[in-house]
């Protein structure tokens, strides 16, 4: 009679963070029996009565050995430690070794941490923004600009995530660093495309960073200093079940800044810090509650007499519950807020203008596997949002200045959410899931209405509607299916194909390229409803040399409505009737972005190339409103061709040295067409938006990196980066500006920096 066999389920965690470990391979010494865990870090396996030692492996983790006797079906929670130490020799990569074919998710791209701080980049700082702007399909408006945008989306269309918790800012000092430190992230992913159904409220892209737990093992202490900026953080355990990870960066750049040739860089003063603390208490193996905390504050003061100002306060509350082996829950209470205020300094002028969001959100996910081949997640949660767009007071008896203040903004947003992934064959695999979003404004607000044959304009309200406290204004809402499938072609090849539908419920009202201090956020209204876009993509990938040299082949089409584009000379600051200067319009997206990378050998790198598109055509009925006569023309960030080439040589002694290549098409811009006379006086005429370009941009950045360890074993170590920002000292244009001088019209670029940066920052551990 043959014995009967039990099963062994369990999950695989990481020691420290307590986050599953996706692909670990179990192996039972005794009968040669395995598996691999799944995406949640689960795994099963059938197994006769008996006492048996299992090997755990993953890439990246230390091997971890556990006995186990087995009498019947039994539930287990491994944990194995990270080999933080060996990523230092990975470069940033998509995902870990064949995931790139054998996921159904695409469109993805993972940042490696230890080697983002081996990378030549602006002024000394590792930067996440700037590593992800490296990657193919991902791009900046130029030195100088806050935000990224993703596939020709607007920079407020990312939904950026610290701990579960949205960024409204991602960028100090204009740009030229990410608000997060990189020493306190675990992990980065940014999705360009096949969005889990688990997350909503943004249009073009998702970026996930989660913040490390502090280490259980013991205290350690790490941090760097630079020409312009300082950086600690300290993580350890308090008790055997709680731990803390507290850091903070303080930078200093005006003494810097004073030494570059463009005068308007020159006069311009500078300053920021952010800082981040994590406790995580873990009173058993199947629940673990985490508190994690940022705040930033930045001021900026250009050549004259104002100051700029704005700051972000994010909290995070999670509780992870591993309910079964095959059923964890997820709750998180989150909180964001970011504000920014403008001071004039001006003599019988002085003021300050202020302007704020404000996000506060629940959400429950839960995890549920039928079996290794069939998954289940599921989800709710709901947000308030408060917005402020413009307060204005005078400061002191002396200013001249009228106090404004404009109505606050109050809304609701709430989403349901189910997904499953299903390995219907092991060449076939499908991921599909169904969101629905609901949304309404909400009082007190007032509502202007408008005599509908003619444009809005303040002259042509005829009426106006007063909304109580939490009343009803304007609802929108619907379904946001999403589609994955991969289809494998070969041993290391496949074919993915995924579609997803997306809604934005809050606008950026900005009428620059990039994100500027002045920007303000608003809520959809009854004049501005919400985005929606559609994108469909489809790619190819290919493995070769055992994974060591990754391709791929995507191309993608995104089509959006609902974008808000503005009327020629628009008044957006502190208008009551902004839907006045509001232009309803539709956009398109599309591209092709080709990859290819190799991970070993002294001399490893990686290509990426995009051609990439982004038009707009606003929908107007007036023909006074039309923008180039109602026709498609390119958007602020389109950019058809963009380059970016990485490259790291492995020296003797542990030196390494990098290079990053960057090309793109210059910006759209709009240049005078012609003149006319008014009341005899020359005026330009600009009747065609976005119809020039500026010069293109490039530019070459090296490093030399110095590692002190004399094996992956030491603790205590240095790493020396000393680096060069655009070698060849590059005058790339931000932008080009015309104005007439003794009767003739003139020409001037304008560039952020114009020359060659040195840096040299010495990073820390022990």
């Amino acid at each position: 009679m043959a014995q009967p066999r039990h099963e062994l389920r369990g999950v695989v965690l990481e020691s420290v963070s307590g986050k599953p470990v996706r692909g670990a391979n179990l192996y039972v010494n005794q009968t040669g029996a395995g598996t691999t865990t799944d995406s949640l870090g689960q795994f099963a396996l059938q197994l006769r009565a008996g006492t048996f030692s299992l090997d755990i492996t993953a890439v990246g983790y230390a091997m971890g050995r556990e006995n186990i006797t087995l009498s019947g079906d039994r539930a287990v929670t491994f944990r194995i430690a990270s080999r933080v130490f060996e990523l230092d020799e990975v470069e940033i990569r998509a995902r870990e070794p064949g995931g790139n074919f054998q996921d159904v998710r695409m469109s993805q791209i993972l940042l490696s941490m230890p080697q983002l701080k081996k990378m030549p980049v602006v002024l000394g700082e590792p930067d996440i923004l700037r590593a992800l702007t490296l990657q193919a399909g991902v791009s900046t408006a130029g030195e100088g600009a806050g935000g990224f945008n993703v596939r020709g989306g607007r920079a407020d269309q990312n939904l950026v995530l610290l701990d579960g918790a949205p960024l409204f800012n991602t960028s100090h000092l204009l740009g030229f660093f990410t608000n997060v430190s990189s020493d306190a992230v675990q992990d980065v992913t940014l999705f360009k495309g096949g969005f889990p159904a688990q997350y909503g409220g943004r249009v073009s892209s998702l970026l996930l960073m989660n913040t490390r737990a502090g280490n259980r093992e013991g205290w350690r202490v790490s941090g760097g200093v630079s020409p312009i900026s300082t950086r600690l953080l300290v993580d350890g355990p308090i008790s055997r079940k709680l731990t803390l990870l507290a850091g903070g960066r303080i930078a200093y750049p005006t003494y810097i800044m004073r030494l570059f040739p463009t005068n308007s860089v020159q006069q311009s003063r500078a300053f920021f810090y952010d800082g981040n603390i994590k406790l995580q208490y873990s009173p058993n193996e199947r629940n673990a509650v985490s508190l994690s905390a940022y705040r930033s504050q930045d001021s900026f003061q250009f050549p004259g007499d104002t100051l700029y100002g704005w700051q972000s306060n994010v909290a995070s509350l999670k509780w992870s519950s591993l309910i079964r082996p095959n059923l964890q829950l997820n709750v998180n209470a989150l909180y964001s807020g970011f504000a920014y205020h403008i001071d004039g300094l001006d003599e019988g002028l002085t003021f300050r203008l202020n302007s704020y969001i404000r996000h506060r959100e629940v959400k429950a996910d839960l995890f549920y596997t039928l079996a290794r081949k069939h998954r289940i997640q599921v989800g709710a949660n709901g947000i308030l949002y408060q917005v402020q767009k413009g307060d204005l007071q005078p400061i002191g008896s002396e200013s001249n200045v009228n106090p404004q203040r404009l109505e606050p903004e109050n809304a609701r947003e709430g989403g349901l959410y189910l997904q499953t992934e299903w390995l219907v064959s092991p060449a076939l695999t499908v991921q599909a899931g169904l969101r629905y979003s609901l949304y309404s404004q909400v009082g007190p607000q007032t509502v202007y209405k408008y005599e509908p044959s003619v444009p809005r304009s303040p002259e042509t309200i005829t009426d106006s509607v007063q909304y109580k406290a939490n009343q009803p204004v304007q609802p929108y809402g619907g379904w946001e299916p999403r589609l994955g499938i991969r289809l494998q072609l070969g041993a290391a090849s496949s074919l993915k194909v995924n579609y997803s539908r997306m809604r934005q419920y809050i606008h950026l009202i900005s009428n620059t390229t990039a994100i500027t201090p002045i920007d303000f956020w608003k809520v959809s209204d009854r004049y501005v409803p919400n985005q929606i876009a559609d994108q469909f993509a489809v790619g190819l990938f290919q493995n070769l040399r055992d994974n060591a040299i990754e391709m791929s082949l995507e191309a993608y089409y995104r089509s959006l409505n609902n974008l808000v584009e503005y009327r020629n000379g628009a008044t957006l600051l502190l208008n009551r009737t902004l839907e006045t200067d509001l232009l309803p319009a539709k956009g398109r997206a599309y591209g092709i972005e080709f990859s290819i990378s190799n991970s070993r050998g002294r001399l490893t790198g990686q290509f990426n190339y995009a051609y990439a598109r982004s038009l707009v055509a606003v929908q107007t009925t007036f023909s006074e409103l039309q923008v180039n006569r109602g026709a498609y023309y390119p958007s602020t960030i389109d950019r058809p061709h963009i380059l970016n080439l990485q490259t790291r040589w492995a020296l003797p002694y542990n030196w390494s040295f990098s290079a990053n290549f960057v090309y793109s098409t210059g910006i759209p811009a709009t240049y005078p067409d012609g003149q006319y006379l008014f009341n005899e006086e020359p005026v330009l005429n600009y009747s065609r938006r976005n119809a020039d370009r500026v010069p293109d941009y490039h530019r070459l950045d090296v490093s030399f990196s110095k590692d002190t360890r004399r094996n992956n074993r030491q603790t205590r170590y240095s790493i020396w980066n000393l680096g060069i920002y655009n070698l060849y000292a590059r005058k790339n244009p931000y932008s080009i500006y015309f104005t007439r001088n003794y009767g003739q019209t003139r020409s001037y670029r304008l560039a952020v920096f114009g020359t060659l940066i040195p840096s040299v920052t010495y990073n820390f551990y022990f």
